[in-house]
């Protein structure tokens, strides 16, 4: 009978009549753009070895295409179809315990990414090739020494110096140490495992031990009362062994690091094992160092880690030799099989949403895991995402606690708002700081103080103008202003790395013009410093020149050190540093447009100001903060002045309410691109329509798409951008609309590349 191919029966590659068969059925998820998971069979020589989370390799479609994929579940059943047969097992182990393999699930259907691709970023590739270990050898008599002389074997003194020292021992040794123990070569080792007497077995052992702990330090203060309420209900939750979400929302400086790490005390007296997010690499720094010094066996997740250690980390952590696990995205992934807390330390910021697929938030997949565990987790902040506020008052399991005292009731840091457009009138010239801050600067250098200054632009200037052809000078890829960096002499793309020398008159025909450099970066603001205050030691703090995590652990000593007197960097400085001399902070451009061109960038804005404000006055050294803006008259910069998120959320919530944005509607993006801009706007438009009559098949009430319409970047990399705006009401129906979408492949179109963003943070 020939075979017909079917479309109908999920996972198998073609039918035909037959007799039934019964066996051992793998479900595999190829690592290519695919939303299926497809059936093979099993092979008996693998059958005792196969486990879920291990990666074969499998024979695909009609070109019988060979890829790599992961197995994710295994079933003996009886099925009357023909099913090709695994190729090949690729990873002697499995890396992806259940649990995670759950997760990745999750994770595919919410983000609408194939579950392939999905998994094979949960499992960092220096695990799978097995880096850092090393194969030993282990050895043991096979009998004991005195039957091998009674059977008359005939030994060398070599021979019988090797047996004498196994003897000596009931557990086996590593062949290294005993050959140099009985002082014999690989040769006589040879000869007596070939005559039978020495049993050798092999066992990867990792080459070195990767530690984080330090001299346990502990403080001596008492928790406030407000910390104390607050460890109480999180404790509550850890007893009550069910998923909850505890949002701490404490001001900065109100100690919330010492409610997680109370809190995680609490789960590890138990056994099991926490895990404490971060956003951001510096902070990481800080924070790792406080904290390998209150706890034992902590670990350390971040991108600066070489591969090895990356390897050898994720099986401490595996085996359950590292308790304490701290870090950024990845740690999200870390393989814990006593997880008992999760804690999201700065659960507002950005950089927690990955921007490669498969694009997920961590703390939103970090919730996730807490609910497959039946655990806590606990979102901290001082300026939490308004879907999180949200989510505290219409959602049963969220649960909020306040502190909204600093610890030794230290006073909230005085903010001063500063007109920049008056202070530019008034000077006649364009100004980086306005009379008040180098006021205040030269102010605090006199006392020998810290301060902290804000710009969220590296580089000098950020655009060069022709002042009389009105030329501005854009990069040749991407439609975006050149940037100025006059360290390296160049013009520089931020989005394509486009570089050239600086020019110094217009390029235009016929014009020749010399040209002028607008905007203000960090490096302009480190000149201007240098001016102003010769005898200040100024450090820059941006991704020029934070190029290592070398580099912010000097930072942070030298900044504790009190070697540096002036901190200047991009919103990088802005969180989660705690330096108790820092007595003046300084936003030199506090302006949406600095932040990004989306709904959010009011948020941003007021999160952003607090967050740096929060940094001053953080001991007995009284605090300032001075804000230069153009938009003084902003609501978020008006409730940032008064430490007031509350009133904030309640105004910019019923902004979102009105227009239908998030948190009131789930939200997806989807982004054409193409070299050619009728190509890929006529593909949007066919797109739009599609997912239109998807909406109306499915009976997605409440749902519609805005757009196709230009990104705001709309050129980028010698490619047109055009993108949709999917909206739903719940996340339920989003998952409705993509999972339709993606198995229909509507989503691939005649264009360069189609990206689908599930929960955006970037318009861009």
């Amino acid at each position: 009978m020939g075979k017909t191919p079917s479309m109908t029966a999920p996972g198998f590659l073609w039918t035909e009549e037959g007799e039934p068969r019964k066996g051992m059925v793998a479900e595999v998820a190829p690592c290519i753009p695919t939303h299926r998971t497809y059936s093979y069979a099993v092979p008996d020589t693998m059958a005792s070895s196969l486990a879920p989370g291990q990666r074969v390799r499998v024979c695909l479609g009609k070109r019988r295409r060979s890829v790599a994929g992961f197995v994710v579940s295994l079933d003996h059943k009886e099925w009357d179809s023909t099913l090709r047969p695994i190729e090949e097992l690729m990873d002697r182990e499995s890396y992806l315990p259940a649990d995670l393999i759950e997760l990745g699930r999750r994770m595919a259907l919410h983000y609408g990414c194939p579950l392939g691709q999905t998994l094979k970023s949960m499992t960092p590739e220096a695990v799978r090739l097995g880096r850092g270990l090393k194969t030993v050898r282990y050895l043991r008599l096979a009998k004991p020494l005195e039957e091998i002389r009674a059977a008359g074997a005939r030994l060398s003194a070599k021979r019988t110096s090797l047996l004498e020292a196994l003897s000596q021992t009931r557990d086996a040794v590593a062949a290294d140490e005993i050959l140099a123990q009985a002082d014999v070569s690989m040769a006589v080792l040879r000869g007596v495992i070939a005559a039978g007497w020495v049993q050798v077995t092999e066992k990867e052992e990792m080459t070195q031990d990767v530690s984080f702990d330090a001299p346990r330090e502990e403080p001596t203060f008492e928790l406030t009362e407000e910390q104390r309420r607050a460890l109480d209900h999180i404790n509550g939750k850890i007893d009550e062994a069910a998923f909850s979400v505890t949002m701490l929302f404490g001001v900065s400086g109100s100690g919330k690091t010492e409610v997680y790490v109370r809190a995680m005390r609490r789960v590890l007296e138990t056994g099991r094992q926490v895990i404490l997010l971060v956003p951001e690499i510096v902070l990481t720094t800080q924070l790792v160092k406080r904290l390998a010094a209150r706890f034992d066996d902590v670990a350390v997740h971040h991108s600066g880690l070489t591969e090895v250690q990356r390897s050898i980390l994720w099986r401490q952590i595996a085996s359950g030799k590292k308790r304490v696990i701290i870090g950024t995205r990845s740690a999200v992934f870390a393989p814990c099989e006593k997880l008992g807390l999760i804690c999201v330390d700065e659960e507002q910021e950005t950089s927690y949403k990955n921007l490669q697929a498969p694009r997920f938030h961590v703390r939103d997949v970090a919730i996730m895991r807490a609910q497959q565990w039946k655990i806590s987790i606990v979102l901290g902040s001082a300026t939490p995402s308004l879907e999180t506020w949200y989510n505290c008052e219409h959602r049963s399991h969220y649960h909020r606690v306040i502190i909204r005292r600093r610890v030794k009731s230290l006073p909230m840091p005085k903010v001063h708002v500063v007109d920049m457009e008056d202070e530019r009138a008034e000077q006649k010239r364009a100004v980086v700081f306005s009379r008040m801050l180098a006021t205040f600067l030269g102010e605090t250098l006199e006392r020998g103080e810290q301060a902290l200054l804000l710009i969220n632009r590296r580089g000098f200037a950020h655009a060069l103008y022709c002042p009389s052809c009105k030329t501005r000078l854009s990069c040749p890829r991407c439609n975006v202003g050149l940037v100025v960096h006059t360290v390296t002499g160049q013009v520089a793309c931020h989005y394509c790395h486009t570089k050239a020398p600086i020019p110094e008159s217009c390029p235009s025909a016929g014009c020749g013009e010399k040209l002028i450099h607008t905007g203000i970066g960090t490096q302009r603001v480190e000149e201007v410093l240098a001016a102003l205050f010769p005898r200040a030691r100024v450090i820059r703090a941006d991704s020029d020149t934070m190029t290592h995590r070398r580099h912010y652990q000097a930072l942070i000593e030298d900044f504790e050190a009190r070697r540096v007197d002036i901190l200047v960097g991009t919103q990088m400085i802005a969180k989660g540093l705690d330096f108790p001399q820092v007595s003046l902070v300084g936003v030199i451009d506090a302006d949406p447009a600095t932040l990004g061109s989306d709904f959010r960038a009011h948020e941003r804005l007021f999160q952003l100001v607090t967050q740096v404000a929060g940094r001053a006055g953080r001991a007995e050294v009284p605090g300032r903060v001075v804000v230069q803006t153009s938009m003084p008259e902003l609501p978020a910069l008006r409730h940032a002045l008064r430490h007031d998120y509350e009133a904030f959320a309640v105004e910019e919530l019923a902004a979102r309410q009105k227009a239908n944005l998030p948190p009131f509607r789930r939200l997806a993006r989807v982004v054409l691109a193409h070299p050619r801009e009728a190509t890929v706007r006529q593909e949007a438009d066919t797109l739009a329509e599609t997912v239109r009559a998807t909406i109306e098949s499915l009976g997605l009430e409440s749902s519609d798409v805005l757009g196709p319409n230009p990104c705001a970047l709309a050129r980028l990399r010698s490619r047109y951008r055009y993108e949709l705006l999917l909206r739903t009401r719940t996340a339920g129906d989003m998952h409705k609309l993509t999972d339709c979408l993606n198995q229909k492949n509507a989503l691939r179109a005649k264009v360069d590349s189609v990206m689908l963003d599930v929960d955006p943070v970037a318009m861009m």
